[in-house]
């Protein structure tokens, strides 16, 4: 049964996955604005070491709650979630065919899990 604690934890996890995605590019000095080596480097990359342990034990904890195939659905808003951190936070330019594909993905991944 969904619950509302249940779905903030579903978002708290996605949420998580994508910062520590975006957190871990920034920090490896692969994006526009590459981090020089040093303490600010290795901040970017404790915080998306966090972010991705965050995202890793409310997981854990999801699929105590729900059979898999439902919760992987909720796995699907993923992509949608990194390309829009990327685009805002890291100035990437996202083209309209990434955009349809991203939303083919989620799109994709509901309905095997709904049906």
């Amino acid at each position: 049964m969904i619950t509302l604690t249940s779905l903030a934890l579903v978002a708290l996890s996605q949420l998580a996955l994508a910062a520590g995605e975006v957190c871990l590019k920034h920090a490896s000095g692969s994006d526009h604005k590459p981090i020089p080596p040093g303490p600010a480097r290795a901040a970017w990359y404790g915080v998306g070491i966090a972010a991705m342990s965050i995202w890793f034990f409310v997981w854990l904890h999801l699929m105590r709650l729900f059979e898999l195939n439902r919760l992987f659905a909720f796995e699907g808003v993923s992509p949608l979630l990194v390309a829009c951190a990327s685009a805002l936070f890291l100035n990437e330019k996202i083209t309209v065919q990434a955009w349809f594909a991203s939303f083919l993905i989620a799109f994709g991944i509901t309905l095997v899990a709904v049906f």
